[in-house]
């Protein structure tokens, strides 16, 4: 299994822009994780601590990231297109769509400092009521879509803006309880990924992920099971 940096610095081979400046080494220590755990109630899943270790990057950045499966992959007419810098139509017998994903990324250059940003996002973000409490870091979104890092189980999960506002809205789930949101997120989310290393590969490599099954299908199981 890679370790995060070496994701990383597979990222920065394929997209060289993302990085403005030279990449810095994370100035986290271990005490500046267990400030993040004592200020969020719940431990930090390994590989995401090791993430926090290793590299200092940009508050978002947009990667291309690649699906197949029968749920988010069989739901878009279009890809995106390196040579066309866009969007165009899928081919025929396409695998899945390569799409735009914003990663984004909580700044600190200490676990208090960390903190005090995650805490403060969760306030301003309409579409987060009590997720952080409830065990879930928004690590991204792509097209309608949220990511969360769930602090519980360590996968990376997924839930339609549509399926937030429904919570809030429809389902009358009071949005200051953890374990309401916890619940109705369980009852609703994807996991994409079983942990964020999976996560790393995903976001970093341009692998293609089978969403419905949290893996990556080796190339002989795309040629065989994928091609439509």
């Amino acid at each position: 299994m890679m370790t995060a940096r070496k994701y990383l610095d597979i990222l920065k081979e394929r997209e060289p822009q993302l990085w403005k400046e030279s990449s810095k080494e994370s100035s986290f220590t271990e005490k500046d994780l267990s400030d993040i755990e004592k200020g969020l109630g719940y431990k930090l899943p390994a590989p995401y601590r090791v993430f926090l270790l290793s590299d200092k990057l940009p508050n978002d950045m947009i990667v291309l990231v690649s699906f197949c499966g029968d749920s988010f992959a069989c739901s878009w007419s279009e890809t995106f297109s390196r040579e066309k810098n866009g969007y165009v139509p899928r081919p025929e017998f396409d695998i899945g769509p390569t799409v735009e994903f914003e990663w984004h990324n909580i700044q600190g250059n200490s676990g208090a400092e960390f903190l005090k940003n995650l805490q403060q996002e969760q306030k301003t973000q309409d579409y987060c009521p009590c997720f952080l409490e409830a065990g879930f870091i928004r690590v991204g979104n792509v097209y309608g879509y949220l990511a969360y890092l769930d602090l519980v189980n360590g996968g990376i999960v997924t839930i339609h803006e549509e399926g937030v506002y429904d919570m809030i809205i429809a389902d009358k789930v009071n949005w200051a309880s953890k374990s309401e949101v916890r619940n109705y997120m369980e009852s609703r989310m994807l996991y994409i990924c079983r942990d964020f290393n999976d996560f790393l590969r995903f976001v970093c490599t341009g692998d293609f992920l089978d969403e419905d099954e949290a893996k990556f299908p080796t190339q002989e199981e795309l040629e065989r099971d994928y091609s439509y």
